[in-house]
């Protein structure tokens, strides 16, 4: 019954999708639109583009291999050239050596397909931006996202609920397959959404209330402390665009103090989904202890999560200078772990070693510090806390490992490409291009 209502709603999308890319739409949008639906649409039947189909390869995994061969050849060269991307290229070659050097050459061409999945939609955002700015395409982008949004509203008034696998509670996740990687989606759409100027779609308030209030119904904690920042900025900031000077001051305050208020009925209604959190951060001893030491109850701790990293650490900290300098190579964990590791530095610092690790924190310290010289400080502003409320994320989970966590960091990081800035070498590059 509901595969049927998945198919329908895909049907309905993809012709949304096809209006809108007709439109007034140039061509890198166009390609970043169906690049994203696609991904999105696949997945909605994850028992059919799941397993494996040829050559080892399934479905989901041959239509990423597509969008990224495709992408290199769409978008144009100097694009790849940009000094932004620098820090990037030293991660992929991290990555590219780790998997040389420990001869994990399967693993290694599957990371960096996803990384060129990545780049590629990241290049036809950035020139969507430069060509038509960013509201213009964000605008449009949303319709990627009509199909996981729609059904997930379904899967709440159908009651089609999936049972979390740590405890047992309700999750919506529209019949997908995963809280993780739905989460991401609801995450990106709540970015897009938040990063859209007033006035320019109907019931745009309205519809990133609802986004918020879904998320919370994947009942994924992790993605729930991802967007608070991106909430509290977006609220804030309507707030403010509708008060004079002399009335900021005194309704702000009120504001905020309703802010904590709705924060802490949400601590409460959700206490026993957040209370390992309180729990970790009062034994971080935990997470170098050796895992043979953990009490039954330590292993519990955040769903298993500090038990986990504290094998991949302990691995880590027992490996030869060689492992601990180049890691033990893309997707190793799957050789001697049953689980991933549920935490991107974790799993990056066993997987490709210090070398791997400093490269990512590079890339992490660019993204953060780079908003700081845009012009637009409101954007500014909401970039730095996005990040950092994703950086947060990728403590407890791996965005990064799954296709969608690609797109919300694509997203992101061709609009800090593209906004506006004193970079000098993008101004070119958009002049080349003529956009």
């Amino acid at each position: 019954m509901f595969e049927a209502i998945k198919l329908l709603v895909g049907v309905v999308s993809l012709i949304m999708v096809y209006r809108t890319i007709t439109g007034n739409c140039n061509k890198y949008l166009a390609f970043a639109i169906c690049a994203i639906w696609l991904r999105y649409f696949l997945s909605a039947f994850h028992t059919i583009t799941y397993p494996p189909l040829v050559a080892g390869f399934s479905i989901n995994a041959l239509g990423s291999i597509g969008v990224a061969g495709l992408g290199l050849l769409l978008i144009p060269t100097a694009v790849f050239t940009l000094k932004k991307l620098f820090p990037f290229y030293i991660l992929f070659t991290a990555i590219a050596v780790s998997g040389f050097v420990n001869m994990q050459i399967p693993g290694t061409i599957n990371v960096l397909v996803k990384w060129c999945y990545f780049l590629v939609l990241a290049g036809a955002l950035f020139l969507s931006i430069r060509s038509q700015g960013q509201n213009e395409t964000f605008k449009k982008l949303l319709v990627a996202f009509t199909m996981p949004v729609v059904l997930q509203v379904l899967s709440v008034v159908l009651g089609q609920a999936k049972a979390t696998e740590a405890d047992g509670s309700a999750s919506y996740i529209g019949g997908y397959n995963h809280e993780a990687a739905f989460s991401m989606i609801i995450v990106s759409f709540i970015f897009v959404m938040g990063l859209i100027e007033r006035n320019t779609i109907r019931f745009r308030v309205s519809l990133f209330t609802l986004a918020v209030f879904l998320l919370v119904l994947v009942n994924y904690r992790t993605a729930i402390l991802t967007i608070l920042p991106i909430a509290a900025v977006f609220y804030f900031t309507l707030v403010e665009q509708r008060l004079k000077p002399s009335q900021k001051a005194p309704i702000l305050t009120v504001v905020t103090t309703l802010f904590i208020m709705v924060f802490f009925a949400l601590s409460l209604s959700m206490q026993e989904r957040f209370a390992d959190v309180g729990l970790m951060l009062s034994n971080l001893d935990l997470i170098v202890k050796a895992p043979m030491y953990f009490s039954d109850a330590e292993q519990d701790i955040m769903s298993a999560r500090v038990y986990i990293w504290s094998q991949y650490i302990n691995a880590f900290l027992n490996a030869d200078m060689v492992q601990q300098f180049f890691g033990f190579g893309p997707d190793s964990w799957k050789q001697r772990f049953a689980l991933y590791a549920h935490n991107t530095f974790v799993s990056y610092l066993y997987e490709y070693g210090i070398l791997g690790l400093s490269s990512f924190l590079l890339v992490c310290s660019i993204l953060t510090l780079q908003p700081l010289g845009l012009k637009d400080k409101k954007l500014s502003k909401i970039l730095i806390l996005s990040f950092l409320g994703f950086l947060t994320m990728n403590l407890a989970t791996m965005p990064l490992w799954n296709i969608e966590g690609l797109i919300f960091f694509s997203i992101f990081s061709s609009l800090v490409f593209g906004s506006q800035s004193a970079q000098l070498k993008v101004n070119h590059i958009s002049k080349q291009l003529g956009i």
